[in-house]
């Protein structure tokens, strides 16, 4: 038996692909793949210069997580400290604080398998050229970065501090608090009382100064940026009206796109349904009674980033949406999982019947289906027929979906 085949056809089952899912099973999308491919070559470019964003849009079970995790894959190859962060009601969009510690909890160092922190903090240990670097780093960022970060950049690179304090600032660094005197009373016990300023930024300006420092961290440490890529975006289409414009500004800031700070050595990527136009930017009239209603609050420059999204989800659409697969796709598609199949459980599948295509069916349907006809098969020797159902995207407005914290409310970027 083939432990990756068998972890691959468990989550293809399930229909949530996994990482061995993705490199087993490949993509058949290589002009999405070259334009992400560019995207990432952009990562350090001139902050002043707007990024062209990469959002893929497709229906239920049209490969959308699928295409991300592949995302995700090429990403790692590439060097890149990488995020999956999903859209839910504990991840909404509009708070970017949150979204901040999602990104935080799932990002993986390409190169470990421990905490991306405290991997990285490690690595800047045990090195004092990548120390020195982290060091440049911070003095060339200037005011944008507060003295705090400066103060525990100082800390880090004395051995004698006091017990568990490596992990506060690892806690602070991902999201967390860390009390002003316990700080200073670190660095009385190493000569630096006096150096630094420790009054926090403002909420808002302190997740933008995270986001800041921790990319410049895991650059110190040998990786290529930080890659997040967002899934689920269309949940913001049950946001209630103000959370959903600052869902689509923040987007627009993650993005970097065209009027937005851009945050250096971060490139981002999303997946939407392909009816997210029709049925919430259209139907709700967003990009006027949104938009409005942030000039209203004075908001202009949200209003401005939350229509520069939306045009972008509409051009994604348009030009990016994920096809429907073809004859030659799902024969090698059946193929390739066939052949995971058999290593998974030292099995011999059927040989694949002709490929019956039509004009609905998605991927994930297909995959799932021949993946249960074998089970059936091995298991039971029966021959099975499968039954697929189309399910609607939900996008009924629920303020649960959006619950404001103490940061969600600043203007982004």
């Amino acid at each position: 038996m083939n432990l990756e085949a068998r972890i691959a056809i468990e989550a293809m089952r399930a229909g949530v692909p996994n990482g061995a899912a993705v490199r087993l099973m490949g993509t058949d999308e290589p002009a999405l793949e070259h334009a992400f491919d560019q995207q990432l070559h952009l990562v350090w470019a001139d902050a002043s210069h707007p990024r062209p964003g990469l959002g893929i849009a497709g229906g239920f079970g049209a490969g959308k997580s699928h295409f991300l995790g592949y995302l995700a894959e090429v990403a790692r190859a590439q060097g890149f400290v990488v995020s999956r962060v999903v859209v839910s009601k504990e991840t909404p969009l509009c708070d970017p604080a949150r979204v901040f510690e999602a990104a935080v909890r799932a990002a993986a160092l390409p190169d470990r398998h421990d905490d991306a922190i405290t991997g990285a903090l490690a690595i800047l240990r045990q090195s004092r050229d990548k120390m020195a670097a982290l060091e440049l780093a911070v003095e060339q960022a200037g005011d944008a970065l507060a003295p705090m970060f400066s103060a525990l950049l100082f800390l880090l690179q004395r051995d004698t501090l006091p017990p568990g304090f490596n992990r506060r600032i690892e806690r602070f660094l991902a999201g967390g608090k860390i009390r002003g005197p316990e700080v200073r009373q670190a660095l009385a016990a190493v000569g630096g009382t006096r150096k630094f300023d420790l009054k926090s930024p403002p909420a808002a300006v302190l997740v933008e100064q995270r986001i800041h420092f921790l990319t410049a961290v895991f650059h110190a440490t040998g990786h290529a940026g930080w890659c997040l890529l967002f899934d689920e975006v269309e949940l913001i289409g049950r946001y209630t009206p103000l959370r959903r414009a600052l869902a689509y500004a923040w987007l627009t800031t993650w993005l970097g796109l065209e009027g937005a700070r851009a945050f250096p050595g971060i490139v981002a990527a999303y997946a939407i349904t392909d009816d997210f136009v029709t049925a919430v930017i259209d139907e709700r009239q967003d990009e006027a009674r949104l938009t409005e209603r942030l000039r209203v609050k004075d908001r202009v420059h949200e209003a401005r980033l939350a229509a520069t999204a939306m045009r972008h989800i509409a051009q994604t659409v348009r030009v990016n949406r994920l096809r429907l697969p073809g004859l030659a796709e799902l024969t090698s598609a059946s193929l390739r999982l066939s052949e995971i199949y058999r290593n998974a459980y030292d099995w011999e599948p059927p040989e694949p019947a002709a490929v019956e295509r039509t004009a609905t069916r998605t991927m994930r349907q297909y995959i799932k289906g021949w993946i249960t006809e074998w089970d059936m098969r091995r298991l039971t020797g029966d021959v099975t027929r499968i039954v697929a159902e189309e399910i609607a995207a939900n996008y009924a407005e629920d303020e649960s979906f959006s619950m404001p914290s103490e940061a969600e409310d600043d203007e982004p970027g």
